[in-house]
């Protein structure tokens, strides 16, 4: 029978959407000025930064889930609720090594920054972050992820000796 566990996390939205929708609010700043000395382009300026406003907003509502079954982690990306994007899988056969992401060991990690380095955490962090490393040798990422308890066990007992939770 396979184990299940899922999480559900909401993260800062990309800055990326937000200089989109400063630049959307800037459009339509000036199709508003050029309603007023060109009354068709600016309506049609004006219009099209509206709704690019609309379009943009929805960037702004962002989740990261997690998805653990048997060891294997699935994280995915959800858009306002609408739109969802795999952005890592993590094969439990790949994983090296399960550790708090608060423990000396990998603050050192992370200090020295000789690994490929991916935070999935939410706005407010919970007690249970924990470090995933995973691959070998040049193509080896430390993965930071905000697990509840019940994820955090079920990792701890698929992966057991290579997880330095206890």
């Amino acid at each position: 029978m396979d184990r299940y566990n899922e999480r559900l996390i909401v993260v800062r939205p990309n800055p990326i959407v937000w200089l989109a929708l400063l630049g959307c609010v800037i459009l339509t700043l000036i199709g508003a000025v050029l309603v007023i000395l060109s009354p068709p382009l600016g309506v049609l300026i004006f219009a099209g930064g509206i709704a690019l406003i609309v379009i943009t907003k929805d960037g702004l509502h962002q989740e990261i889930e997690f998805i653990i079954t048997n060891g294997d982690i699935e994280i995915a990306r959800i858009i306002n609720k609408k739109k969802r994007k795999v952005v890592g899988v993590v094969e439990a056969s790949d994983i090296a090594k399960m550790d708090w992401a608060k423990s000396d060991k990998v603050q050192n990690d992370l200090d020295i920054s000789k690994l490929k380095t991916r935070s999935f955490v939410g706005i407010e962090p919970g007690d249970n972050v924990v470090a995933i490393y995973a691959g070998e040798g040049d193509k080896q990422e430390l993965i930071i992820m905000d697990l509840d308890e019940k994820c955090v066990d079920h990792m701890k007992s698929i992966l057991k000796v290579k997880s330095e939770i206890k």
